[in-house]
């Protein structure tokens, strides 16, 4: 490298001895002019005085400063360069200046040097943007600030360069260029985030009234920032007609307080699309004690939440409607807390001021005091055991009216945990009035069903005698017609008969009185089935009867079930070649056991289940198979009196099989409703 310059020319200019990449700002060259004084002797005394202030000056400096001949060696290396490098002077001079560079930059440090001098510049600072970096003696490599000058001796010309590690600058520069990116990062996810809630910034000044908002905040608004005033009078303009006053006195009030603003308005859009806005608002001061100065914000967009509100409004008001009509309510109670909360139907029926309040303790308090065990055991079990009630109990209004209610209630279980108690209430005073005139309805018209079928047999009897005596007295006529007519009026009064029997037995089901004693089925089947066959022994019939098979109830009465039964299995497989009849018990589906009487026969479409069980309803012609359609009802009414249950399933030619369950306790069912229930598989219509 060879740079002309004349002795006595001091420049000063940085040098890198690396080529990697920096954000550093790039300093501009510095060029020290001209001097007449000597550098070796500046203060113009000896030789010696001078190299000693020199020396002095370079020792005390903060910065390394290092000296290189043209050949690249050490001449020169103060105490700072030897705390930056590790080295010490004893182990640089006349050492290379590449033991102070890496390794990898080693040659284009040299070819830097070259180009350089050969540049004819007096001062630069090398590296440019790029980071440049030292070698310190443990291996370790670290940025660097570096500037060289250039003195022309008459031994030629050296090199000084004054370095700077700039280790922690580097670092913090790096952590604030991270720390940057994380906060573009943040405002970039901010931004997305306030597009995807529809959330917007604003801030007033409440002394120049001047507004302003965020971009996104004329999107939540649905309008253009040209469209809209930067004043609080331009989002004045922009609400809903409707709204506007209503949103223009809190915001006085607000600001009169100095409490923060909670608003919901209307605005239209630019589309002319309305919008629910939500807009909060507080107050900012510059200082503790100094006046306010500004009011910030944000809005967001709610119309989906206030239609949402809207539906749900329509919902409760339509349930409420709707309760009130069926005068069903509702009510809960938090385990938790015991707090307990009711709908506006509760508080009617129990005619009480929905203001004051209630607790589980005050509702079960309103029932009649003959009942008060039963709807507490029936609310201890569920609390202790998860068990649901469904009760018909008296209840005594605040008002002191007596009505009758039907409630039920469930607990509700989390984790196992009892969390809440859910029930509902229902006046049912109107239904009980309705079942008791039914009752008294039913019950006069059993008597007079009675009545007349007990008083219409004597008549029928004399019709049939007499036709039977006129049978005789024809029975040597020629005339065809007199005897078709005679046995016309024969079968019509023993159909007449069978009606009149079957609905005085029913009646008779109705109004005997019940009684509570063993009945072993299996026996009484049995038997039947022997009757059966001993009045057609033609018939092949394979029968299969459950041993042991046992219950209480009417004897007779459950004789008449067996009988209806049997008989409808017998007629019903009569046209099978090979008949079966069985009967036995298995679990029904809420459990508990069914007596079962099923066949192979003829079977029925399970569409008109229904009709079964009601009087006088076939579902197969009298000349397929005989019967007047009673049987079946009168094994529904003996059911139903004993409070059991009654069901049937078949399928056409696959035969058919009737359930029935009897309570253990005959006389504490006391003849409750039966409910008859459709299921697939097997029954015979009678």
């Amino acid at each position: 490298m060879h740079i002309d310059q004349p002795v006595g020319t001091q420049q000063a200019f940085r040098v890198a001895w690396s080529g990697e990449s920096s954000a550093l700002d790039r300093l501009p060259e510095r060029t020290m002019p001209s001097s007449s004084i000597d550098p070796l002797d500046p203060g113009g005394s000896t030789p010696g005085g001078a190299a000693a202030l020199l020396a002095g000056v370079l020792e005390s400096a903060m910065d390394a400063i290092i000296t290189v001949d043209e050949q690249q060696r050490i001449v020169m290396y103060n105490h700072a360069a030897e705390q930056v490098f590790g080295w010490s002077r004893q182990e640089v001079l006349l050492q290379p200046l590449e033991k102070l560079i890496p390794q990898r930059f080693r040659a284009g440090h040299a070819q830097n040097v070259e180009r350089y001098g050969n540049t004819g510049e007096t001062s630069r600072r090398m590296g440019g943007r790029r980071v440049i970096h030292g070698l310190r003696r443990n291996g370790e490599e670290f940025p660097l600030d570096a500037s060289i000058s250039v003195l022309q001796t008459a031994e030629g010309k050296l090199f000084t360069t004054i370095v700077r590690d700039i280790t922690e600058l580097d670092r913090l520069q790096r952590e604030q260029a991270d720390n940057d990116a994380r906060l573009r990062e943040s405002q970039r996810r901010l931004q997305a985030a306030q597009r995807l809630a529809r959330i917007g910034y604003w801030q007033i000044d409440l002394d120049t009234n001047v507004m302003w908002w965020c971009d996104q905040a004329y999107e939540v608004l649905g309008v253009e920032s040209s469209q809209l005033d930067a004043s609080y009078e331009g989002l004045l303009r922009l609400i809903h007609p409707g709204d506007r006053q209503a949103f223009a006195a809190q915001r006085d009030a607000a600001v009169r307080s100095g409490l923060p603003l909670d608003a919901e308005f209307r605005v239209i859009t630019d589309s002319g699309e309305e919008r629910w806005i939500h807009l909060l608002g507080w107050i900012e001061a510059e200082g503790e004690g100094t006046q306010a100065r500004r009011r910030t914000g944000l809005i967001r967009e709610i119309t989906n939440r206030k239609r949402s509100e809207g539906v749900i409004a329509r919902s409760l008001e339509l349930l409420n409607h709707t309760g009130a009509l069926a005068k069903v309510g509702g009510w809960e109670v938090v385990m938790e807390t015991m707090a307990t909360y009711c709908s506006d139907e509760i508080f009617r029926i129990h005619e009480i001021d929905p203001s004051a309040g209630v607790s589980l303790e005050g509702l079960l308090g309103f029932y009649a005091p003959e009942v008060q065990s039963v709807i507490r055991a029936a609310v201890d079990a569920a609390i202790q055991h998860a068990t649901p009630w469904d009760l018909d109990l008296p209840l005594v209004t605040a008002k002191g009216r007596r009505i009758w209610v039907r409630t039920q209630g469930q607990a509700i279980l989390q984790d196992g945990k009892l969390v809440r108690l859910f029930g509902v209430l229902q006046d049912i005073t109107e239904i009980k009035a309705t079942e008791a005139a039914l009752r008294i309805s039913n019950h006069e018209l059993e008597a007079f069903s009675y009545s007349v079928s007990h008083d219409l047999r004597s008549p029928l009897n004399s019709i049939n005698g007499f036709s039977h005596l006129l049978a005789r007295k024809v029975a040597g006529t020629p005339d065809a017609d007199v005897k078709h007519y005679l046995a016309r009026i024969q079968a019509g009064t023993q159909q007449m008969g069978q009606l009149i029997e079957g609905l005085l037995s029913l009646a008779e089901v109705s109004r005997t009185l019940l009684g509570n004693e063993l009945v072993d089925l299996s026996t009484m089947a049995r038997a039947i089935l022997d009757d059966w066959q001993v009045r057609e022994p033609g018939r092949h019939v394979v029968v299969h009867i459950e041993k042991g098979l046992q219950t209480r109830g009417d004897a007779r009465l459950i004789r008449v079930v067996m009988d209806n039964l049997l008989e409808n299995a017998w007629k019903f497989s009569s046209q099978k070649a090979l008949a079966e009849i069985a009967v036995g018990q298995k679990p029904a589906a809420d459990g508990r056991l069914a007596f079962y009487v099923s066949d192979n026969g003829t079977g029925f479409d399970m569409a008109y289940v229904n009709k079964l069980f009601t009087p006088f309803q076939r579902l197969h012609g009298v000349t397929e198979f005989p019967g007047m359609g009673i049987g079946l009802a009168t094994v529904s009414r003996v059911i139903t009196r004993h409070g059991g249950r009654l069901w049937a399933e078949a399928a056409p030619g696959r035969g058919a099989t009737f359930f029935f369950t009897l309570p253990a306790d005959v006389a504490a069912a006391g003849g409750g409703d039966s409910h008859l229930q459709a299921g697939p598989g097997p029954s015979s219509p009678a």
